[in-house]
């Protein structure tokens, strides 16, 4: 197990105790002493090293998971996050572009392209009538060149001409249809829950089967013809500890 002694806590410091082990633990992560998915010492052992209560542990632990530090696995302990994306619902924006502002490198690998019929689900999303013919992506998004999520897409063929022309091998599927087909992305419409990691996407995902996932569904709507039609449904897997989505809400 790796200990962190960088720095004594000072109880005669003006800085409160909590602070000062929240931030020791700060510099062993940018240090590189601890990396990323490292376990960190169990509350009791901070204690015992630091000579302190629990309760500023507690306080310093709870602010590392709400700064994306670290996350924390019920009856397991706290870890150290990489690569955690904040996502906020304010505007509709494509992949790449929230990873670009957030200062990591985008990437996606196309794992599947082919036409299927439409399910329930997919037919309400879309509009359209059950078994009619929709085109089938699935991929696979990285942050700086670790697994992020797991996404298929479905695409109404009836409703979207040319999609044949274009490329879901690149990293912004969005930008590549506005550029190709100039089409614009009007709103879009998401529903989260929580999920469990299939037996089919473990492997992909590199996690065990039945561990937690973040299934978001999300409509994409663009503008054709002086309406607003669905031009997209997907189904992303995030991978937990690398996502959170925020809602911003305002009164009226």
């Amino acid at each position: 197990m790796r200990v962190v002694i960088i720095k004594r806590i000072s109880p005669n410091s003006h800085q409160p105790i909590y602070y000062q082990l929240k931030q020791i633990i700060i510099e062993a992560i940018q240090s590189g002493e601890y990396k990323a998915n490292d376990k960190l010492p169990t509350e009791k052992e901070l204690c015992e090293m630091y000579g302190i209560s629990k309760a500023p542990v507690r306080q310093a632990l709870q602010e590392l998971e709400d700064e994306n530090f670290i996350y924390k696995i019920r009856g397991k302990g706290s870890y150290v996050l990489s690569g955690y994306i904040k996502a906020k619902a304010t505007k509709l924006r494509s992949f790449s572009e929230e990873i670009i502002d957030l200062g990591h490198k985008p990437g996606a690998k196309l794992l599947d392209k082919k036409i299927v019929n439409a399910d329930s689900e997919i037919a309400e999303n879309l509009k359209i009538n059950e078994d009619d013919e929709v085109l089938m992506v699935v991929r696979l998004r990285y942050i700086d060149e670790e697994i992020y999520s797991l996404i298929y897409s479905f695409f109404p063929i009836k409703n979207i001409p040319n999609l044949d022309k274009v490329d879901f091998s690149a990293v912004s599927i969005m930008e590549e249809v506005e550029k190709k087909l100039g089409i614009e992305m009007t709103f879009a419409t998401v529903v989260l829950e929580a999920t469990a990691t299939m037996a089919e996407h473990a492997e992909i995902l590199e996690r065990k089967t039945g561990s937690p996932l973040l299934l978001m569904n999300r409509v994409t709507y663009c503008r054709m013809n002086q309406s607003e039609i669905p031009f997209e449904f997907v189904k992303v897997y995030f991978v937990p500890e690398k996502y959170k989505f925020e809602i911003q809400l305002t009164n009226k």
